[in-house]
């Protein structure tokens, strides 16, 4: 198995609903390690509720951990991420320095849907486009639009976005609709980047290695590797990233897709 990069964790304790303490965000890296995983962006909320969760609480925090890490002899490399919740001021939120990108790094922005309501993201997407920062969508299948709705998910590939899955989507979907629609995007080429969404030991705990697995029996091991470890590797290390243009939804044959 290659080594898993875990794109969405909430890890830092006490900024948001992660853990509340280090020695817990310690023993979720500790999972996770054991799970496969040697990279993780040790993420926190953006938004309204989190409002005093800024790009320099989150670094310190990130460097925090990582201090703790090496005190316990664990070779898991943590980077800062953002959960950034979407409203229209994110654009311009981004252009004032009050958000935190992917890695802090200035390419990507973990953009997730405003909780309890569908918008449409593509505005803001464009916009964020237009000031030089790439959103990755924040486990957007947990949307039925997105999920099930012919050319929504595709609109915002379009757009400029990538997508990331929760793991928890791929090994305990709620229904089979929702299993059958989501392997349909893995084949696609739909799917960019897995993350936990770990919010703590034991609900939504940091476990990436049983949705590699099935990802890996979906598409085969050199697409999982892509999906669940490649990819994130370019964005945390500033490489150039090759994605692949989806396949439409009317393909009758399993193929890889071209780069593009």
């Amino acid at each position: 198995m290659a080594p898993l990069v875990d794109m969405h964790c909430h890890l830092l304790a006490g900024l948001d609903d992660g853990p509340r303490t280090m020695e817990t965000a310690v023993d979720m890296c500790a999972m996770a390690y054991e799970e496969g995983v040697r990279l993780m962006a040790a993420t926190a909320h953006q938004s309204e509720r989190w409002s005093g969760v800024t790009p320099d609480c989150i670094r310190d925090a990130t460097r925090n951990l990582h201090g703790a890490l090496r005190d316990q002899g664990l070779p898991l490399v943590v980077f800062p991420c953002a959960e950034v919740m979407a409203q229209p001021e994110t654009p311009s939120h981004w252009q004032m320095g009050r958000l935190l990108s992917v890695a802090d790094r200035g390419q990507f922005l973990l953009l997730e849907m405003p909780r309890g309501v569908f918008v449409d993201l593509l505005p803001t997407a464009r916009r964020l486009r237009a000031v030089g920062i790439r959103p990755i969508l924040a486990h957007p299948e947990r949307e039925p639009d997105f999920l099930h709705e012919p050319g929504m998910i595709e609109d915002m590939i379009e757009a400029g976005c990538l997508v990331q899955v929760s793991s928890a989507s791929i090994t305990d979907p709620k229904t089979s609709e929702d299993r059958h629609s989501l392997k349909s995007w893995f084949r696609r080429g739909i799917v960019h980047l897995l993350g936990s969404d770990g919010h703590s030991l034991n609900r939504r705990a940091p476990r990436l290695a049983a949705a590699y697995q099935q990802v890996a029996r979906w598409v085969g091991v050199g697409m999982a590797d892509r999906i669940a470890s490649t990819n994130g590797l370019a964005i945390a290390q500033g490489r150039r990233l090759r994605i692949c243009r989806p396949l439409a939804r009317s393909f009758t044959s399993w193929w890889v897709p071209k780069l593009w």
